[in-house]
């Protein structure tokens, strides 16, 4: 069995099919050839007959009829012509012109012909032989010099004999002529039926070629066609598709059942790079992940180091000024240094408390505890604060009639503000004042912080809101960029916003718009969100 597999690949392998294609086509064509070769000897053969007897006979005829008008011409000349010397040279050229006429009739002898023009052509040679003699005859009256037995002659016997001669030959003239005709006519229609055969063989050999090349196509072509257009798709790498052939039992079949093969492998690579891409992106995640937080916690770590060295060391010079002059020292000078040893044990509970929030923040545990308590108290005990702390140019408030209660994280809120207070006083002049307003419309209370420092670049107003982010215009005054990241995510769990007002070198104005009864579930937070957004 397996002897005779390589035998039945090759019968219905594709070089075994495309050789028996060209066989057949050769074959056809060869048929085609000795059929119309046939076709065309028969035209050929009838067109001969056209040729050679019926036009030859036609064209000897018309010599016979020309030589003997002009023997007949000759002839008057020779009996009417007064110029004696003119018709003794025309008396001696009338044998010349009978043999002429002779030939001509020998030459016409010698063609095929039919019975009919047999019977016409032996009448014809009688008259032809009595006209000879009377030629003859008159050639020798004239040259006798009897002229009036030369005109009767030629008046009478010559011309019956004449006219006879001439009739038989136009008879003649008019049988080939038709016969001629008859053949022209089946020559014709030979040519017709050549030309209808030979156009049905060639209709027949391109039908039958038409039918070869879409065979070859529909069974060759097309599906090599098709699989080299799935090799393509998967040579770019894609595999959603479907493989036909695969029961053929030629090369295209051994093609097919490859690719099926090559695109499982395919498949399983694809499979294999994504798996490894997906673990590399995850492991490239985690690496730059682990970078920004070291990156972060050094900056962090840095800017914490330098902020609590500020306040400590404001501090510690305070306390040694009050030491070295505790004997002379006056109450309000005491009084001023205590005030600034307090300002920056304030700044550094805002940094501790500041810190702790960012904690919570970065891991996802600052939440906002939403219960009840009176907004108006909170700030006013705050502006309290920083009215007893003394920074800058003084806190001015300005508080409008505000709900007596909301819901809300009154901790949160209050570390809040604090921040945007402290951020006023920080980045404005050094006796510069801030102003805090509060107020409520339509179920929206805003509170805003106002200052006159530094401002920030109207590009980076957008940014400011980042963690960690600083504006490039601060310069050395110290800060760790999470503040505004700290209020603006508080201000949103309240279902609130943060709208910053700033221009650079004129100062800055930051507004909390939040609803005056912020619930705490997510359905009427969304609520309330939309409401401050429409606000």
């Amino acid at each position: 069995m397996q002897a005779r597999h390589p035998s039945r690949s090759f019968r219905n392998s594709v070089p075994a099919r495309l050789a028996l294609f060209a066989l057949l086509f050769a074959a056809v064509v060869g048929g085609v050839h000795v059929l119309a070769l046939d076709r065309l000897l028969q035209v050929r053969e009838v067109s001969s007959d056209v040729r050679n007897q019926w036009l030859d006979s036609i064209s000897v005829l018309y010599n016979v009829g020309r030589h003997l008008s002009d023997l007949r011409a000759s002839e008057a000349d020779v009996v009417f012509i007064p110029d004696p010397t003119h018709r003794e040279r025309q008396a001696t050229e009338l044998p010349i012109l009978t043999d002429q006429v002779e030939k001509a009739i020998e030459r016409y002898k010698l063609l095929p012909h039919g019975p009919e023009e047999d019977l016409v052509f032996n009448a014809l040679l009688q008259n032809w032989a009595e006209h000879a003699g009377h030629a003859r005859q008159l050639a020798l009256l004239t040259q006798k010099g009897q002229g009036d037995a030369a005109a009767a002659l030629y008046d009478g016997a010559a011309r019956s004999s004449f006219q006879a001669v001439r009739d038989r030959n136009r008879r003649l003239v008019d049988l080939s002529t038709a016969k001629a005709q008859r053949a022209r006519n089946l020559t014709a229609q030979a040519f017709t039926d050549a030309e209808r055969w030979i156009s049905g063989l060639i209709l027949g050999a391109g039908v039958l070629f038409a039918a070869l090349v879409v065979y070859l196509w529909w069974s060759v072509s097309r599906p090599l066609f098709e699989l080299e257009g799935l090799m393509r798709r998967l040579a770019a790498q894609d595999t959603n598709f479907t493989i036909r052939f695969e029961g053929r039992r030629d090369e295209i079949g051994e093609v097919a059942r490859a690719l099926v093969v090559f695109r499982r492998n395919t498949i399983e690579l694809l499979d294999s790079r994504k798996r490894l891409s997906s673990q590399a992106e995850i492991l490239a995640g985690s690496l730059a992940n682990e970078r920004a937080l070291a990156t972060e916690q050094r900056n962090f770590i840095c800017t914490i180091s330098h902020e609590f060295r500020t306040p400590l060391m404001a501090i510690d010079g305070h306390a040694q000024r009050l030491i070295a002059t505790r004997e002379r020292a006056k109450p309000a000078e005491i009084a001023g240094r205590a005030e600034k040893i307090r300002a920056g044990v304030f700044r550094m509970t805002s940094l501790v408390t500041s810190l702790m929030d960012a904690i919570e923040l970065v891991r996802g545990d600052l939440r906002a505890r939403m219960r009840p308590f009176d907004l108006k108290e909170m700030l006013e005990s705050l502006a309290r604060y920083y009215d007893e702390i003394g920074v800058g140019g003084g806190l001015q408030v300005r508080i409008e009639e505000l709900p007596s209660e909301v819901r809300g994280d009154s901790e949160l809120l209050y570390q809040a503000f604090s921040n945007l207070i402290s951020n006023a006083f920080k980045y404005s002049p050094e006796q510069g004042s801030v102003s805090l307003s509060a107020g409520a419309n339509d179920g929206i209370v805003e509170i805003a912080i106002e200052d006159r420092g530094l401002g920030i670049p109207r590009g980076e107003i957008d940014r400011i809101r980042e963690r960690y982010y600083r504006a490039s215009n601060v310069g050395s005054i110290p800060g760790t960029g999470m503040g505004l990241h700290l209020v603006d995510e508080v201000v949103r769990q309240h279902g609130g916003r943060l709208e910053i007002q700033s221009e650079e070198g004129r100062g800055t104005r930051m507004a909390v718009f939040l609803p005056a009864d912020s619930p705490g579930e997510a359905a009427e937070l969304s609520h309330a969100q939309d409401l401050v957004r429409g606000g």
